[in-house]
């Protein structure tokens, strides 16, 4: 028997408490070069899914049609086996996952796969267009006017050192970081200043 200290830490220690299982890890690839190809005629056709040049796995008219009305219902239909692999056949395609899983598991990772996909896609979109911007920005000439108010203002001379020799316009955040061509974000250094501050924020 435990001794009786031990038996009271069990009691405050609720088996809740203790860490979780590590979850076993479910396996799911698309065939990229998977194909479905029909030969015959009527009920005599026959239905070959291809996941290779050298391998396919065939369904009759009749088992064809079955699979379709799955593929409907569940998500997911199961066409064959190779090994430990089954080979499932979805709206998104046909795949390879592990023999344990069910039709809905096999539409559920279908869809989670899907759902990255596109969040991913979305994220590049959006990078892509900030990019496209802050190019667009950069091809941007500073205007005229910002140009003279902005040297009236700092005096002619640079507003780090105050020399007067190789003067530049240069932006406090730079376009690559948002900044604009507004007279609150261009100012006039020197070249030695200006590579100083690089493309840094100050």
């Amino acid at each position: 028997m435990a001794p009786r200290s031990l038996r009271r830490w069990r009691l405050r220690c609720p088996l809740a408490s203790r860490p979780p299982r590590e979850a076993a890890t479910v396996s799911l690839r698309k065939v990229s070069s998977g194909r479905i190809e029909q030969s015959g005629f009527w009920i005599f056709s026959n239905w070959r899914f291809f996941t290779s040049k050298s391998q396919h796995f065939s369904l009759s008219d009749g088992a064809y049609r079955r699979a379709t009305k799955q593929v409907e219902a569940d998500g997911a239909a199961r066409i064959g086996e190779d090994g430990d692999r089954v080979l499932w056949w979805t709206d998104g395609g046909l795949f390879w996952a592990d023999d344990d899983l069910a039709a809905e598991d096999v539409e559920l990772l279908v869809w989670d796969r899907q759902r990255r996909q596109d969040a991913r896609l979305d994220r590049l979109r959006k990078i892509r267009a900030r990019d496209e911007e802050v190019a667009g920005a950069r091809r941007e000439r500073i205007p005229d006017e910002v140009r003279a108010f902005v040297w009236e203002r700092d005096a002619g001379q640079c507003t780090r050192c105050g020399t007067d020799d190789d003067l530049q316009f240069d932006h406090v955040i730079p376009v690559a970081k948002g900044g604009g061509n507004t007279i609150d974000n261009v100012q006039v250094l020197c070249g030695d200043c200006n590579r100083q501050k690089s493309d840094s924020i100050v």
